[in-house]
C-alpha cells in the first residue's frame, strides 16, 4: 500500500507541474494556467540561487535552538553582528564588513528604514511568530520585487504568520479554520516575555491575523572588571528594557489570481542605555523612548497569461526621545520625529518560459524633524527605477539589471538644495554543472552605491554637509552542491568568494549609543570567503543528526594612502574569522541541541593603537526541547512544545564593543501552546 500511494504522489506532482503550462494544438499558442504556491526545500533553494542566500525556517529554528534574532543571525555565514551589551543594547549586521548602512532589512517584502541613522537596530524585533528569516547577498534571482529591494548590497527580511493557514501548517494541521498560539518565555535577570498569536478565516476569500509580543528584562547581571592585575565583580547597571509590538494582518483573495495584503503595525519601547565601563566608571543615566507606527499594503494581480503586477504602498511615523542625566560633551535630550512615504509598482513579462523581462518604479519622502531646533528638519526625495532581464534554461540562469536612483535633498530651512543621481547595474549567473547532480556555479557582480544618512549630513558637531555617498563594487564566485540521500545520510554545502571595493567609505565609530563619530576613507578593500554546511543523518524514523555550520574569513583593509602607516590596517570592529557550529539530535525523547560561535580579534579603532585590540572568543550554548500534542477539551487537538536553554556555558566573558561586556552564563526557558 505504501509502495502505491508513492507511486501515485509521484506520478500526480508531475502531472500537476505539466499542467500550469498548455499547449494548443490548433492554435500553437501557449497558455499558463493559474499555479499553485509550492514551497520548496530551504537547502534546496539555496544551491540553485545565482547568489549567495541563506534562509532559516521556523521548524530549524527550533531543531538548533534559536530563540532570539541574535541567535538566527550567528547561523548565517558572512555576518558581523554589533551588540552593545546584551538585551538591553542596540544590535545591527554587518554583512561581508561593508557596514550595518548597506544592508537592508526587509519585514515581510517591504523595507524598513531610518533616515536618521540608516541603521535598523534588530533588537526591537522578535522571533515570535516569524516564519522565515532569509539574508541574501546582491539582488538575489527574486526580479518581481520592488526597486528599493535592489538599492543595498544585502538585505535580510523576516517574514511573520500572516493567515491562519500559515499558522495551521505551522502546528501540524492545514485543515484548521482558525488557529491561536500562545508563548511564555522566562530567562535569567528578570527577563520576562509572553507573546500571541491569532487568525481567523472570515470567509472562504479574506482571513484576518494579530500576533502581539512583550518582554520585560532587568539585565542587570554580573562581569568582571579588570585593571592590570586588579579586578572586581561587578553588576552591569542602566539595562533596564520594556518594550512591546502588536500587529494585525489581513489577506484578501479571490479565484482569479488577485491578492490584497494590508499590515498595521505598532512598537514601543522604554529602555535604559547601558554605558561604557571603565575602571572607577560604570554609572550612567541614559534612556531611550521609541515608538513606531506603519501601515502598509500590498496588491499582486496577473492582467494576463505573461504579465503580472504588483503595487505596494507604506506610511511610517517614528519617534525617539534621548536623555541623558548625566550630559556630557554637549550632549543633550533630544526627541526626534520621522516620516516616511513610499509606492512602489512592478510589472513583469513573460513572453516565453524562458524569458523574463520587469520594471520598477518607488517613490519615497523622508522627513526627519528635531523638536529642539529651530529649523525645519531636512528631507529627501527619492525616486528609484529598476529594470531586470531573466533568461532561464533547465541547466543556466542569467539576470541582468540597471537600476536608477534620484535622490533630491534639503538641509535644515531648506537653504541647500542637493542632487544626487546615480546608475547601478548588476550581473547574476548560475550554471549547473552536472545534469543529473545539484552542483552549481555561480557569478555575481553588483555595482551600488549608499547615500548619507541625515546623522552624517546635518547632526550637529557630527555630520557635515560634504560627505559624498559611498560606491561599492561586490564580485562574488562561489560553488554549491547538494547531494542525494543516501543510506540515510544527505548534505548541503556553499563556498563563495568575494571581493569588494568601496570607495568614499564612511566608518562610524561609537561615541556613545546614540550619536557617532564619522570618518571618511577614500578607499577601502574587502576580500573573503563564506563556507556554509549542513549535513544530516537519518538513523531510522525516530532518531536523525543534524549538523549546521558557518565560517568567514573576511579581510576588510583600509587602502586609503599608501604612504601612511595604517595602510592595509584591517577596519574597526571587523574580526577577520567568524564561525558558529550546531549539532542537534533528534530523538523521540527530548530533542538536544549544541552550539557554538565565535570569532578572531578585532581593533575598536582604525588605527590600531595600543590598548585598543579586543581578544577574540568563543562561547557554547545547550539547548533541549519536546513538543506534544495533547487532546485539550473544548479546545481539541493542540500543540505543545517546551524548551530550554543554557546560554554561554563557560561563563565566557567578552566584548563585542569595547567597553560593553556581554552577559555571562543564564537560561532561558519557553512554553508555547497553539491550538
Amino acid at each position: 500500500m505504501r509502495r502505491n500511494l508513492l507511486l501515485v504522489v509521484c506520478c500526480v506532482v508531475p502531472l500537476m507541474t505539466m499542467s500550469q503550462e498548455h499547449i494548443d494544438t490548433v492554435t500553437g499558442k501557449t497558455h499558463r494556467l493559474t499555479g499553485v504556491e509550492v514551497v520548496a526545500s530551504s537547502e534546496t533553494g539555496k544551491v540553485t540561487t545565482t547568489s549567495p542566500v541563506q534562509t532559516i525556517g521556523t521548524e530549524q529554528m527550533l531543531r538548533l535552538g534559536i530563540q532570539n534574532i541574535t541567535d538566527a543571525l550567528k547561523n548565517i555565514g558572512g555576518i558581523t553582528i554589533r551588540d552593545y551589551g546584551g538585551a538591553g543594547g542596540m544590535k545591527t549586521v554587518s554583512v561581508r564588513g561593508i557596514g550595518a548602512r548597506h544592508t537592508a532589512i526587509a519585514y515581510d517584502g517591504i523595507v524598513l528604514s531610518d533616515c536618521q541613522t540608516g541603521e535598523i537596530d534588530l533588537s526591537r524585533y522578535s522571533l515570535d511568530y516569524v516564519r522565515l528569516l532569509s539574508l541574501t547577498i546582491g539582488d538575489g534571482d527574486n526580479i518581481f520585487q520592488p526597486a528599493r529591494n535592489m538599492a543595498a548590497a544585502a538585505t535580510l527580511n523576516i517574514e511573520v504568520l500572516q493567515t491562519p493557514e500559515e499558522g495551521a501548517e505551522r502546528n501540524g494541521d492545514s485543515q484548521l479554520p482558525r488557529n491561536g498560539a500562545g508563548r511564555l518565555s522566562l530567562g535569567s535577570w528578570g527577563m520576562v516575555s509572553p507573546a500571541f498569536h491569532g487568525g481567523i478565516r472570515i470567509n472562504k476569500n479574506t482571513t484576518v491575523s494579530a500576533t502581539g509580543t512583550y518582554t520585560y528584562a532587568e539585565n542587570d547581571y554580573p562581569f568582571t572588571l579588570r585593571n592590570n592585575n586588579t579586578s572586581t565583580r561587578e553588576r552591569r547597571k542602566n539595562s533596564r528594557m520594556s518594550s512591546g509590538h502588536s500587529e494585525v494582518n489581513a489577506t484578501w483573495k479571490d479565484n482569479n489570481g488577485n491578492t490584497l495584503r494590508g499590515k498595521v503595525y505598532y512598537y514601543d519601547s522604554n529602555r535604559q542605555l547601558p554605558g561604557i565601563v571603565h575602571y572607577y566608571t560604570n554609572e550612567n543615566d541614559e534612556t531611550l523612548r521609541e515608538r513606531n507606527l506603519f501601515a502598509q499594503a500590498k496588491y499582486d494581480t496577473r492582467l494576463s497569461d505573461q504579465w503580472k503586477l504588483t503595487a505596494s504602498t507604506k506610511f511610517n511615523w517614528a519617534e525617539s526621545r534621548y536623555h541623558n542625566g548625566m550630559p556630557t560633551a554637549g550632549i543633550a535630550d533630544s526627541r526626534y520625529i520621522q516620516n516616511e512615504t513610499y509606492g512602489t509598482a512592478t510589472a513583469m513579462y513573460e513572453p516565453t518560459v524562458n524569458w523574463a523581462l520587469s520594471y520598477s518604479a518607488d517613490y519615497i519622502y523622508n522627513k526627519l524633524h528635531n523638536t529642539a531646533a529651530s529649523l525645519s528638519g531636512p528631507d529627501r526625495h527619492s525616486i528609484l527605477q529598476a529594470l531586470s532581464v531573466r533568461y532561464k534554461l533547465p541547466r543556466l540562469t542569467v539576470i541582468v539589471r540597471t537600476l536608477l536612483s534620484d535622490y533630491t535633498d534639503h538641509g535644515f530651512g531648506k537653504k541647500d538644495k542637493k542632487n544626487t543621481n546615480r546608475l547601478s547595474p548588476s550581473f547574476n549567473a548560475s550554471y549547473r554543472l552536472l545534469p543529473n547532480h545539484d552542483l552549481y556555479i555561480r557569478i555575481m557582480w553588483k555595482n551600488i552605491f549608499r547615500m548619507p544618512t541625515f546623522n552624517e549630513l546635518y547632526y550637529y558637531h557630527i555630520g557635515t554637509t560634504d560627505l559624498k555617498p559611498e560606491s561599492n563594487n561586490q564580485w562574488n564566485i562561489g560553488i554549491t552542491w547538494k547531494s542525494k540521500t543516501f543510506n540515510g545520510w544527505q548534505a548541503t554545502v556553499t563556498a563563495d568568494g568575494y571581493v569588494n571595493d568601496v570607495k568614499d567609505k564612511l566608518v562610524a565609530i561609537p561615541f556613545n549609543m546614540f550619536v557617532w563619530r564619522m570618518m571618511n576613507l577614500a578607499k577601502v578593500k574587502g576580500r573573503g570567503i563564506d563556507l556554509t554546511t549542513h549535513i544530516q543523518r537519518t538513523l531510522n524514523g525516530r532518531h536523525s543528526i543534524e549538523l549546521t555550520g558557518n565560517y568567514s574569513f573576511q579581510k576588510i583593509e583600509n587602502r586609503s594612502n599608501e604612504t601612511s602607516p595604517y595602510y592595509k590596517n584591517q577596519i574597526a570592529y571587523i574580526p577577520e574569522h567568524t564561525f558558529c557550529a550546531t549539532v542537534g539530535w533528534l530523538n523521540p525523547w527530548v530533542n538536544m541541541s549544541v552550539s557554538a560561535n565565535g570569532m578572531s580579534e578585532r581593533w575598536t579603532v582604525n588605527e590600531h593603537a595600543d590598548g585598543t585590540r579586543l581578544a577574540g572568543f568563543a562561547e557554547m550554548s545547550f539547548n533541549v526541547w519536546r513538543s506534544f500534542t495533547p487532546h485539550l477539551g473544548s479546545l481539541g487537538a493542540t500543540h505543545i512544545t517546551l524548551r530550554g536553554s543554557i546560554i554561554n556555558i563557560l561563563d565566557k566573558q567578552y566584548d563585542i564593543i569595547a567597553h560593553y561586556p556581554m552577559p555571562g552564563r543564564s537560561w532561558r526557558i519557553t512554553a508555547e501552546i497553539s491550538f
